[in-house]
């Protein structure tokens, strides 16, 4: 460590005249600043070819096994962490074997091999990775065209509508740097598992103060395993537990305890079902429904989501559907499901009532099959949606608004005594002229592609979704800054131009897009920066490798998706979703069809119609009021009330955003007791185990049991192999004590 690192190392601990209000748990900040690196070394490579062909080939290979998986029948992707285990290996082979050889390209001094592999050179491979993993919003919009509406606007505009759409949101991340991304109290929970594999790999690149207290422990009891064995025993140990409840043992997937309880009431069945119903009390021992999510984010932020699926999901829901709030009439349908009924309470679907070929909705077809239902649970999440991103933008003004302002007027320079923002303003800064040009050239194309590629989006609906996500992007950003939980436009973009442009799905469906993936990449692009930060690395080469990962992206994503479709067999699966014809198919894709029932929703049928001429216009009032109201209620209590109540950690947005259907509810409660375990206990009387190992076991996990199920996806599934029928494999309708599947008995 230089001299200069290590009075700069003395600072990290100073803190700036007067508490922000960005600051949500300072205990938990200031273990995470012990967490972090606090040193750099300039020296160190960055940018090299080493980053290119790495990242390039990881992107490639995430994308395209997460655009596949995005047809599985319950969600699942492989992260980016499995590239964070297998560039490590790569990046030392390609410095000790590829000679270094330097020339130039185009004024660009290139070296193949400038030393041993970098830090920084990793994390922008990951960067390249995550943008692969994420996958492009835009080919649910394609999919659910082609499957379900019958339209295809060919190569050409489908590739530029996912390249327009996936780029648009540079311009906004560049506006939003100096108070998302500078700041200390933005901790971004979201990234950290990231930061500790770093950690693990470059222990001697890299100091955090962690390691010094480690050090300075009486013996260090507890505390002997290098941060790279703990991720190494534990990715073995949960790749090696994960064939149980993925293969052998499916059963223990759901653990419904109030369906236990209650044998014999029918009711309690079906709520206590975390596949049929809202998975009242229910437990899951699968990784893959738990994710590290309970092991990233602050215990607060697992307290207010727990609250939020107690009063959601175990006492409104059930009231509503019990009550029959909505007035909706008998249905097969699940309770947790997105699927649509009719006023006879079979299936709904778009055929019914839009033209072919208009594309629109035909007035007299839909007045013969009014009004259209949903279930509680679903009409109980997109309450949600509207209250929770109400409520961000509420919560923003009245408890961030004055720090807000003085981070913008300070130009980012506010926190200019925080140890990473001195290490990382070594490096050059990128230019506002890069994100505001770009965002200039992929407006003008994106508006090109809605007026001529057939989706006949008008040109003032794209400036106007491009609004909408700059507008919405700031609140949400802080948000997932602060607590690590992600809102996202979908719900009030499909709001706004069904009000606008009723009966017009394709419409509607390109304007969501539009507005989701501008504030998503925007998101994405604030994160890696967020994580260059912490790792300093240059954020020039951050923006670079995010960009240029995007663009390669959308053609691996078109591509894999393109390899697909081809085949009509794929196209009959998505279909089916929803009947017993589907049972046992692991590719009816739940994604595309709760895209294709919000377009149906929002688009076709249009919100004057679906909600406020029927009884479901609660959903919207209730919302919107809740979210406006419940920020500064708490802001007041934190005023004039005070007391041991922590207030400011009673947090609105999360609160008011139920989840809504989805493969198995039971990740509400085993993630809180997660959570309550590592993030509470752990945390708290365990504090130097916690700093060393948690992240680095929580993404362990992830890699593990990501590792074991794209193996059993694609060699296992994929050869028909099947395990035999036991007590907790039920492959026959004879084993009845399996009941729906997850040991409740529906009737």
């Amino acid at each position: 460590m230089t001299s200069d690192d290590k009075h700069l190392a003395e600072k990290a601990a100073e803190v700036e005249g007067g508490e922000s209000s960005l600051v949500m748990d300072a205990d938990f900040e200031e273990m995470i600043s012990k967490v972090v690196p606090t040193t750099d070394d300039t020296s160190l490579p960055s940018f090299t070819m080493r980053v290119w062909v790495i990242g390039t080939f990881f992107c490639f290979i995430l994308g395209a096994i997460n655009t596949l998986f995005l047809f599985r029948s319950v969600a699942f992707s492989v992260s980016s962490y499995v590239a964070i285990l297998l560039a490590y290996p790569m990046g030392v082979f390609m410095a000790k074997t590829i000679p270094s050889v330097k020339f130039n390209f185009f004024g660009i001094e290139v070296d193949t091999n400038p030393g041993p592999f970098s830090v920084k050179e990793h994390v922008l491979i990951n960067i390249f990775a995550t943008t692969g993993a994420s996958s492009i919003y835009g080919i649910d919009n394609l999919g659910v065209q082609e499957i379900f509406y019958d339209l295809d606007i060919g190569h050409f505009w489908g590739i530029a509508f996912l390249f327009c759409s996936a780029t648009l949101g540079f311009g906004i991340a560049g506006l939003c740097r100096s108070f998302i991304v500078r700041p200390k109290a933005m901790i971004w929970p979201s990234i950290l598992p990231s930061v500790a594999m770093f950690m693990a790999f470059h222990q001697g690149d890299l100091h955090s103060a962690v390691e010094d207290e480690v050090k300075a422990e009486a013996g260090g009891k507890g505390l002997e395993w290098s941060q790279l064995k703990m991720f190494g025993v534990g990715t073995l140990a949960m790749a090696v537990y994960t064939f149980f409840p993925s293969f052998v043992a499916p059963m223990l997937r759901y653990i419904p305890l109030l369906c236990w309880v209650s044998p014999a009431d029918s009711i309690m069945q079906k709520l206590g079902s975390p596949t049929w119903g809202p998975g009242i009390a229910s437990l899951s021992l699968d990784w893959t429904i738990i994710g590290s999510g309970p092991m990233s984010v602050p215990f607060w932020v697992a307290v207010n989501q727990l609250v939020s699926s107690i009063i959601f999901l175990w006492i409104v829901t059930p009231l509503a559907w019990t009550g029959n709030w909505f007035d909706q009439p008998k249905t097969t349908l699940p309770l947790n499901t997105t699927g649509l009924f009719k006023k006879d309470g079979k299936s709904f679907k778009g055929a019914m009532i839009i033209d072919n070929s208009t594309k629109r909705v035909v007035d007299s077809l839909y007045e013969k099959v009014k009004p259209i239902h949903m279930t509680s649970l679903f009409a109980f999440a997109y309450m949600g949606h509207f209250a929770s991103l109400t409520s961000s933008v509420t919560n923003t003004i009245v408890w961030h608004g004055k720090d807000i302002a003085r981070q913008w007027r300070a130009g980012g320079k506010a926190d200019k005594n925080d140890i990473h923002c001195q290490l990382i303003d070594k490096y050059p800064e990128v230019p506002n002229t890069w994100y505001y040009g770009f965002f200039i050239v992929t407006g003008i194309l994106t508006t090109i592609v809605g007026q001529f590629s057939g989706l006949n989006t008008p040109w003032w609906a794209t400036f106007f979704a491009v609004a909408l996500s700059g507008l919405g992007t700031i609140p949400i950003a802080i948000v997932l800054a602060t607590s690590g939980i992600a809102l996202y436009m979908n719900v009030v973009s499909q709001f706004l131009i069904g009000l606008i442009l009723p009966g017009q799905p394709i419409v509607m469906m390109a304007f969501k897009c539009l507005g989701v993936t501008v504030s998503l990449q925007c998101l994405t692009l604030l994160g890696d920066l967020k994580l260059g930060h912490y790792m300093k690395v240059p954020p020039r080469h951050v923006f670079l490798s995010q960009l240029w990962s995007q663009v390669q992206s959308v053609f691996f994503c078109y591509i894999t998706y393109r390899w697909w479709m081809a085949n009509p067999t794929h196209r009959e699966w998505v279909t089916l979703f929803g009947s017993k014809a589907a049972v046992g198919n692991q590719w009816t894709s739940q994604t595309l069809n709760t895209y294709y029932s919000a377009s149906l929703i929002w688009g076709a049928v249009g919100p004057k119609r679906f909600f406020f001429e029927s009884s479901y216009a609660p959903v919207i009032y209730m919302g919107v009021a809740l979210g406006i109201s419940l920020p500064i209620v708490l802001r007041l209590c934190y005023l004039f009330v005070g007391g041991p109540i922590p207030w400011q950690l009673i947090y609105a947005p999360i609160l008011l955003q139920p989840q809504g259907p989805s493969g198995n509810q039971a990740y509400h409660l085993t993630g809180f007791v997660v959570s309550a375990f590592f993030q509470f206990y752990v945390y708290r009387y365990r504090s130097s185990w916690w700093k060393k190992y948690n992240y680095v076991l929580a993404t362990a996990f992830d890699v593990g049991s990501a590792l074991t199920s794209l193996f059993i996806t694609l060699v296992i599934e994929d050869q028909g192999i099947t395990f035999p029928a036991w007590f907790l494999n039920c492959v026959s309708e004879d084993q009845t004590h399996c009941g729906y599947g997850d040991w409740c008995h529906i009737e």
